[in-house]
């Protein structure tokens, strides 16, 4: 029998294998709360996520001064709430209470993750419903937080939290990220909650995603638009061809592989240089982007930077060809070039 995952959690248990289903209750703890209780505020570090077994859960926020709170949902039987900020490793961006006497499944980071790699029907429905949630639980107070322009610091904000939060809202419009001089470092077009073209610096498309969600935070602001068409046309080359459960996923990924680099390569302030004559290589993912590396180095060392920058791949594509070619003996780094010192 086909799973249905735009079903509720309880209905995928039901569907599950019987060992299936032992390992994603053996996975949780069972909580059981009265009315009013905080399950976790707006701002704590994220630690396990939820499944709502009874009962009914309240999503709020509090405005800067606190002095306010805005209900964002409610969420009942079925609905799982927390896995954003437990996949994204970020602060919790609402907090959540019970509505009424609430028993809750609780699921803490580490068993959650493996769990999801042991039975794989679930993690496709977290997957699937990972940029849905919101849009499908939603009352019309849930959804009236998505009738507004958002902006906000991008030093505040996980880049990936905010495609998440347009893309569950359905909205079209479009995302302006500026840098402290408020020159324009990146736009993206949704539409109807599908991201549509992307660029970033000089890259255009999946790579300008994937360099955004990468590159560290800056000092900048982010702005989303509500509009039908783009400010300016996006061209061809700048068309995104990926749904959004898929490009959040691939940008958690994308995120995980960056961290995961030596951290002398992502300074990128040091140089490569060839090791032998010719390239040597079998990796047939990576040929292309490593023979192109091999032609820009042909004369003389280079900086990882500005090499980069003549390419049109995101700079963990970029940084994981080039560590590759290093494991391989291919190239070798070299320290950055010293500056020369001006006489007096």
């Amino acid at each position: 029998m086909a799973i249905d995952f735009e079903a509720n959690f309880f209905t995928l248990l039901e569907l599950l294998e019987a060992g299936n289903r032992l390992e994603v209750e053996s996975a949780s703890k069972s909580l059981t709360l009265p009315a009013g209780h905080v399950v976790y505020e707006q701002g704590d570090p994220a630690n396990s996520v939820y499944i709502v077994a009874s009962g009914r859960v309240e999503a709020f926020t509090h405005s800067s001064d606190g002095r306010q709170t805005r209900t964002l949902g409610i969420m009942g039987k079925g609905d799982f709430f927390g896995d954003l900020a437990v996949l994204t490793g970020q602060p919790r961006l609402a907090g959540v209470r019970t509505c009424e006497a609430t028993k809750l499944m609780q699921f803490e980071k580490l068993p959650f993750v493996k769990m999801l790699e042991k039975v794989p029907k679930v993690g496709a429905f977290f997957a699937r419903n990972l940029a849905k949630r919101l849009h499908q639980t939603s009352t019309e107070a849930h959804i009236s937080v998505f009738e507004i322009d958002l902006a906000g610091n991008l030093e505040h904000f996980d880049l990936l939290v905010i495609f998440y939060t347009i893309l569950s809202s359905g909205r079209s419009g479009e995302l302006e990220l500026h840098n402290a001089d408020n020159e324009v470092i990146g736009s993206f077009f949704f539409h109807e909650g599908q991201m549509a073209h992307a660029r970033t610096l000089h890259l255009a498309g999946l790579e300008a995603i994937w360099q955004a969600v990468v590159q560290p935070a800056t000092a900048g602001t982010f702005m989303f638009h509500i509009k039908d068409e783009p400010a300016t046309p996006y061209p061809d080359d700048q068309k995104v061809d990926l749904d959004s459960t898929e490009l959040l996923a691939q940008g958690v990924a994308r995120q995980d592989a960056f961290l995961a680099l030596p951290e002398e390569l992502r300074r990128m302030d040091l140089r490569i240089n060839r090791r032998f004559v010719e390239l040597t290589w079998t990796d047939e993912p990576t040929q292309a982007l490593a023979e192109r590396i091999w032609e820009l180095i042909a004369k003389r060392p280079q900086p990882l930077d500005s090499l980069w920058r003549r390419l049109t791949c995101s700079a963990v594509t970029f940084l994981q060809t080039v560590n590759l070619m290093v494991s391989m003996g291919q190239i070798e780094i070299l320290a950055k070039e010293p500056v020369e010192e001006k006489p007096a």
